[in-house]
């Protein structure tokens, strides 16, 4: 198998990282004893917000290097879950996210990437330490150039949290998308808190380990791991010369190494803010046997602020 297929391959088990969210749920059921109580009227809310730039990289096709490549991200969502009826949550909200290149002019490379979507799903607890996870983002998922109802992707997960006591939690899950060379995709994750002030929290993309400084201060260094699939336009393969890259799916990834801290002023609201090295940045034509990537590390930064209500 090739080596970009295998890689693809761990991306798409990382399309499973709402199970993080489906675990931290799942601990928080078990903090109240695990009880949703009818007569309580529950509506939560997680929203989040985070930008990140990454430093300049060769990147090349093949043996040949076609110049340097940098890149800039941005991430807005935000959800909200209301309870519909004992151990039953909604999920409805939006995401947007953008992904622009400074790129060489020899690349034939789309310039920005970004999808907007809707996110549809549920939360379902189907057992005392039991929480399953449905959830659908149709959206657009492309260049945004000529937009277009081929631009519309439904990726879909489907995943289970399993809370074997508040320090050891298991997430499991299946990652479906119809564009990705490998549409269906199992992951698995676990989050442990093996002493005091220690946690290997191993799910997907984030694996880390973190270490409580103090109550509102946490270390920690890890990885992450970014991406998703995307359409480019009609003439984007005749505009660099490449026929067959018109109106194709691009799998972009990215794999980061580092560490940051995250400070939670009050209880609802976390600052993050990391730094490290981008090991690995790839985009993959599948669909027209055509793949691109960087050759050597670059530097990054990212800050983030998120909330749950």
């Amino acid at each position: 198998m090739k080596k970009t297929n295998l890689f693809c391959m761990t991306l798409g088990v990382l399309s499973v990282s709402a199970l993080s969210l489906l675990a931290q749920a799942t601990d928080n059921k078990m903090d109240s004893d695990l009880n949703i109580q009818k007569s309580d009227v529950r509506i939560a809310q997680e929203t989040n917000l985070s930008y990140s730039y990454v430093g300049a990289a060769d990147i090349k096709q093949g043996d040949a290097k076609l110049g340097d490549i940098s890149s800039q991200t941005t991430d807005l969502k935000y959800v909200i879950s209301p309870e519909i009826k004992d151990g039953l949550l909604f999920r409805g909200g939006v995401e947007w996210e953008r992904y622009s290149f400074g790129l060489p002019d020899a690349a034939p490379l789309p310039n920005t990437l970004q999808s907007t979507n809707l996110i549809i799903g549920f939360d379902i607890q189907i057992a005392d330490q039991w929480l399953m996870r449905v959830e659908a983002a149709p959206g657009f998922y492309s260049d945004f150039v000529d937009l277009s109802s081929r631009d519309i992707n439904v990726p879909v997960i489907i995943g289970g949290s399993y809370l074997v006591n508040k320090d050891l939690q298991w997430v499991f899950g299946l990652s479906i998308d119809m564009w990705r060379e490998y549409p269906v995709l199992p992951g698995a994750g676990v989050r442990w808190k093996f002493a005091d002030q220690w946690v290997l929290n191993f799910i997907l993309p984030k694996p880390r380990i973190e270490y409580e400084l103090e109550k509102a201060v946490t270390l920690f260094v890890g990885g992450d791991m970014k991406g998703g699939t995307y359409m480019v336009n009609g003439d984007f393969g005749k505009n660099h010369g490449r026929g067959n890259l018109n109106q194709t799916v691009v799998e972009y990834s990215e794999v980061r190494i580092g560490g940051g801290v995250a400070w939670k002023p009050i209880p609802f609201l976390t600052f993050e803010a990391q730094t490290g090295a981008v090991v690995m940045r790839e985009f993959n034509f599948s669909r027209a046997d055509t793949s691109m990537k960087s050759d050597g590390a670059a530097p990054y930064g990212e800050v983030a602020l998120s909330g749950s209500f």
